[in-house]
């Protein structure tokens, strides 16, 4: 049994969730994953092991938000993403190319950074920060940059 079942399986024992197939293979999915997951990433992953529709991807991504074992990602394009809520994987910022659509985790925000977002109005009480940055990633940028200069010397 590999060390990522094996957290999949104690992952949901304490949140006191079944253990059934479905779950522990889209659990598993977002366990094995360096960024974050779209429902249709998550299906092609699974395609392979196990057959699940995408109904049942969005019932079960559902139900771990709910007991605090995934967080879902809003991107530019529309398209939701899925990573694990963790103290490994800390709440942090995603940056969302808005040419590619690549969608990138960034470095995790300091307590102190985050409450100097909401500094100016100490009578929030924050239950959750989530920042999206959208831009052009390096790649996106630099073929940007050479289109502009072929399209000068033309």
């Amino acid at each position: 049994m590999n060390k990522k079942y094996k957290n999949a399986l104690f992952t949901l024992q304490n949140a006191g969730l079944s253990k059934t197939p479905q779950r522990i293979a889209v659990l598993t999915s977002l366990l094995e994953a360096t960024t974050p997951l779209s429902v249709r990433d998550i299906s092609q992953t699974l395609a392979a092991k196990a057959r699940i529709d995408r109904v049942t991807i969005y019932r079960i991504l559902s139900l771990f938000k709910q007991h605090g074992i995934a967080r879902e990602i809003a991107s530019s394009g529309g398209t939701n993403y899925f990573e694990m809520a963790s103290l490994e994987n800390p709440v942090h910022p995603h940056f969302n190319c808005r040419n590619c659509g690549e969608l990138s985790c960034m470095e995790p925000l300091t307590f102190s950074q985050s409450r100097q977002l909401i500094s100016s109005q100490e009578d929030y009480s924050v239950d959750h920060i989530e920042i999206n940055i959208s831009g052009l990633c390096a790649v996106c940028r630099n073929a940007t940059k050479l289109q502009k200069q072929q399209n000068k010397q033309v």
